[in-house]
């Protein structure tokens, strides 16, 4: 047993050494600040000097503006995070590989909203960030077929029963069912030992994280508790399914006091509903980094270099956008969740 659980520290002290210096290359919150003052075109020229530079030269013969921007960071996401599932090895990959598979719903999600709008599929593609089990080449081919046929060809995946519901129900319910089967899946991992708990638990956390900000969305858009219950994720951490159905029975001033005994609440005012979801964010973000620093060699640090690398790519994207169409540094400001 004392040489298992050897292995075990071994395996993770290298993936987490890996994991920390690809963080330390994380933009820092002073950079945000500068980019902040900074003109789109100026943004750009920054970011030829950080971990962006290739595949910013890689299209800017092909795109320019914030297309080029998406682009760049998004592909930059993907190639980070193929870079973090490559180096490890063991429950540690499997683990990750698992967790990274919500990039196959975000991109099945993405194609099918594409197809329903008849887009062409080259701008389809650009949207697409194969950074999970779909490789790029079977997103394109995807994207070849019709939706029926996307239907029949993912019969065998754990999506097929949401995407079989594909014109008797609305798109919104679809798209809630792929990522109800993404947890699913995640959850059905034995909890075997200390690290699949400690990620079970992680996961638990997340789902509480998207139902707070469901149940609060619903409830001010005037939701009855029947349609906020069937949108509601299964397997929260204290978040359940039956708090759930209490809270979304409740008016929203009512749902808001309740809340306040929950881990993820630390907010002031709820009178910004779209602030509150970025407070959220933000107390997910230190609630990781106290949880991955007292477990340094678990899957904890690079579980939280994940969600970092994910929020700058938010962050970058708003602030360029932001930018590129005038917005004043203020209102950029107000929806970034890293300064």
């Amino acid at each position: 047993m004392m040489t298992m659980i050897s292995r075990t520290k071994a395996a993770y002290a290298y993936i987490v050494a890996r994991t920390k210096v690809m963080k330390s290359k994380l933009l820092k919150p002073e950079d945000f600040r500068k980019l902040l003052n900074m003109s789109f075109d100026e943004i750009m020229r920054f970011l030829e000097e950080t971990e962006y530079k290739k595949e910013i030269d890689e299209v800017a013969y092909k795109y320019t503006g914030p297309k080029l921007l998406d682009y760049a960071i998004f592909t930059n996401l993907a190639k980070t995070y193929k870079k973090i599932y490559s180096v490890s090895f063991g429950d540690a990959r499997a683990l990750i590989g698992q967790y990274l598979k919500r990039w196959d719903v975000w991109n099945l999600i993405n194609i099918l909203r594409g197809k329903n709008a008849n887009l062409p599929n080259e701008m389809i593609e650009e949207t697409l960030v194969p950074a999970g089990e779909f490789s790029q080449d079977y997103l394109r081919s995807l994207l070849t077929k019709d939706i029926s046929e996307i239907v029949k060809e993912l019969e065998a995946s754990p999506y097929h029963d949401a995407l079989s519901k594909i014109g008797s129900v609305p798109m919104n319910v679809v798209e809630d069912e792929l990522w109800k089967a993404y947890y699913k899946n995640l959850l059905s991992i034995k909890a075997s030992d200390f690290e699949s708990r400690i990620f079970i638990n992680f996961v638990r956390m997340e789902i509480d994280l998207r139902n707070a900000k469901t149940l609060l969305r619903l409830k001010a858009e005037g939701d009855t508790a029947e349609e906020i219950i069937a949108r509601i994720i299964p397997g929260g951490y204290e978040l359940t399914e039956d708090e759930a159905r209490k809270l979304a029975t409740m008016t929203f001033d009512e749902m808001v006091k309740a809340m306040e005994g929950f881990w993820f609440w630390k907010i002031s005012s709820i009178s910004d509903l779209s602030r509150a979801e970025i407070e959220f964010d933000k107390v997910w973000i230190e609630t990781l980094a106290k949880r991955a620093s007292n477990y340094p060699l678990s899957i904890l640090p690079v579980l939280q270099y994940i969600v970092l690398k994910k929020v700058e790519v938010d962050d970058l994207r708003i602030i360029g956008w932001g930018k590129w169409y005038g917005l004043p540094n203020e209102e950029i400001e107000r929806q970034l969740v890293i300064l």
